[in-house]
């Protein structure tokens, strides 16, 4: 349906054509007028982002020190040298009921609820991000997206139900959220609205909408439309292209055949390819307002992964309980990803912000370190959440009164426009945040 009339456009204009429904970014010059009616969106909305990695960081090298330009960052965090200032660093939060268990999966269940688990069927709470998602997910299309890059592990350790460690996102006491691991199908999601439709690409099948509207935007809009419809494009074809032959020349592997089975189509042989697609699927999810919170697990708490990019000689599993040295660069990797989320998002302008100026962006683990100890927990705080964070900040919990993690998710889901009096084991926000 082609844009015709101030009537039919908003700033959240669809671009629609066969089989095709594709949300627009933020674009200031669509008509006032048309708006007005809701004030919710004169301005960017926040979005809300929590990543997850687990089995904790190297214990010797998980800290920071000092505040704003002057702050020190542990060689963990070293990435995100260049976002210091947007950065807190949280230390000594955690979720009592995770130490009534001392294996992995024990410990993750709960990690974005901070309920009790039934150590002998599968039984947690709803997830903050997921709460958010039934309260006020439907101010866009999709409630929430829930993006993973590892499966899930089956089965029982020591009689203890495998798939705490495979979930974080959990939309009842029962049941985790699905986590979508193909990054087409979750590409798909975020711009399709028939299935089967893959010999055309989204923008092609949008052209006539785009054309319309290209002709009513101001000259910097026009610019950020025609880069939106690029990245839309070159994303696309990055997905069509995963999990084909690799080309000649650069690294081969020590294997002539595969002593594996073939990954799932869409999902890129390389670790750093298939994280960095996932990151850019966010993203655009955010960019065109096709949801407002994300979910995005790099890796399982008891992970399989072998991370040999990053100089790792052992599963990530292994390398978390002795704690080598190469593990200090897996963890780079780790919190490299969050960085190269900052670089992109602030890349985005949004009015007078940017998208990382709107976001607030959560990454966690279920433990400090990969010995089992949760009694304490690694989270670091990134973006602006809308002006309501402020970043170039230590603050230390661990011998405060409160330092439950579920205070600070009532701060996050309130930043997002969810206001809870209680949520989980808290009744109250954290301090000093």
């Amino acid at each position: 349906m082609p844009v015709t009339s101030a009537s039919t456009v908003s700033r959240r204009t669809l671009l629609r054509g066969l089989g095709v429904s594709m949300a627009l970014p933020w674009l200031e010059s669509l008509p006032r007028e048309v708006v007005a009616a809701s004030s919710a969106i004169d301005q960017p909305p926040t979005r809300t982002l929590v990543t997850f990695t687990g089995m904790g960081f190297h214990s010797n090298h998980w800290w920071a020190k000092g505040e704003g330009a002057g702050m020190e960052l542990g060689p963990c965090l070293t990435p995100l040298e260049p976002w210091k200032e947007r950065l807190v660093f949280l230390r000594g939060l955690w979720n009592e009921q995770a130490n009534n268990g001392v294996i992995h999966c024990m410990q993750t269940g709960n990690m974005l609820s901070g309920a009790s688990m039934s150590k002998t069927e599968v039984r947690t709470g709803v997830s903050f991000d997921q709460l958010m998602a039934q309260r006020i997910g439907d101010r866009t299309r999709i409630p929430s997206l829930v993006l993973g890059c590892e499966g899930p592990i089956p089965g029982l350790q020591d009689g203890h139900p495998l798939l705490y460690s495979s979930h974080i996102s959990w939309s009842t006491a029962v049941s985790p959220t699905w986590t979508e691991t193909r990054p087409a199908l979750a590409f798909d999601r975020l711009f399709r609205t028939e299935p089967n439709r893959g010999d055309r690409r989204i923008v092609d099948a949008v052209l006539e909408d785009a054309r319309s509207l290209r002709q009513r935007l101001s000259v910097s809009d026009r610019q950020r439309f025609e880069e939106y419809l690029g990245s839309v494009h070159e994303i696309e074809g990055r997905i069509k292209r995963a999990g084909q032959v690799r080309e000649a020349g650069g690294w081969k592997p020590s294997l002539t055949v595969p002593d594996r089975p073939r990954p799932a189509d869409g999902i890129p042989a390389e670790i750093p390819d298939y994280w960095k697609l996932m990151n850019d699927i966010v993203l655009l999810a955010f960019r065109t307002d096709s949801t407002r919170i994300a979910t995005l697990k790099y890796c399982n708490d008891g992970s399989i992964l072998t991370h040999a990019h990053a100089g790792a000689k052992d599963q990530h599993h292994q390398m978390a309980h002795t704690q080598p040295k190469e593990l200090v660069g897996v963890n780079q990797f780790f919190t490299s990803q969050l960085a190269y989320l900052c670089e992109r998002m602030a890349e985005i302008k949004e009015g007078d912000r940017t998208l990382l100026d709107n976001t607030a962006i959560m990454h966690c683990s279920s433990m400090i370190h990969g010995n089992h100890d949760s009694n304490q927990l690694p989270v670091v705080l990134l973006g602006g959440a809308g002006g309501k964070l402020r970043g170039g900040r230590v603050l230390d919990y661990l011998d405060a009164p409160n330092r439950r993690m579920c205070s600070l998710f009532l701060s996050l889901m309130e930043w997002g426009g969810l206001e809870l009096d209680r949520f989980g084991d808290s009744t109250e926000r954290l301090t000093g945040i």
